[in-house]
């Protein structure tokens, strides 16, 4: 597969939670015999405190991109989570949000334990940083302006905020100033 880009604003919009707020998929892995996804990246809203949605063997990682403040109460410790710093935890554990300063909008990636890992970094993007994508790996842009050269250089896109460059034996690139979620997911066993 060849590096694609995936707009934001294109993609259709589900509920989670008890109409906590609205999700969208930004990519997800192959499925498991269940027909569940072994891995998923989507970025949503959180419009209400409330219990985050329990996902029973996976691990995941939240990283709020728009908002203030999201303090997540993870069985039982909390975490005060700023803009932009990421948090793993267990999907299959109590959580509960609190939105002190108003809604948040996050970043969220959930691996299922038994066959994949994942990985996120936040990376500034400059002249110096032009991150390279190989496959089974995601640029998220969370903040700032960029392009991403496609089909091995051939296709130059600007970028919207959170729109998704997948990566691929191509290795797309992505230039410009900001900042950027580089998600790797990768199996384990």
């Amino acid at each position: 597969m060849t590096g694609s880009l995936v707009r934001f604003a294109s993609l259709p919009s589900r509920s989670w939670g008890s109409n906590s707020g609205r999700a969208k998929d930004l990519a997800s892995g192959p499925a498991d015999p269940s027909g569940s996804p072994g891995w998923r990246l989507s970025a949503a809203t959180v419009e209400k405190s409330g219990p985050f949605t329990v996902f029973p063997g996976v691990d995941r990682i939240t990283v709020p991109v728009e908002g203030e403040l999201l303090v997540l109460d993870v069985d039982g410790t909390e975490h005060a989570m700023e803009r932009l710093r990421p948090l793993r935890y267990p999907g299959d554990v109590p959580v509960q949000a609190s939105l002190p300063t108003g809604e948040v909008t996050v970043l969220n990636t959930l691996a299922r334990r038994d066959s994949y890992g994942a990985a996120v970094m936040v990376v500034e993007l400059s002249k110096k940083n032009s991150p390279s994508l190989g496959p089974d790996q995601f640029l998220v842009l969370l903040q700032g302006s960029a392009k991403a050269a496609l089909d091995g250089g051939e296709a130059t896109e600007d970028l919207g905020l959170l729109d998704t460059v997948a990566g691929g034996p191509d290795q797309p690139q992505v230039f410009g100033r900001g900042f950027a979620a580089v998600v790797s997911f990768y199996p384990v066993g």
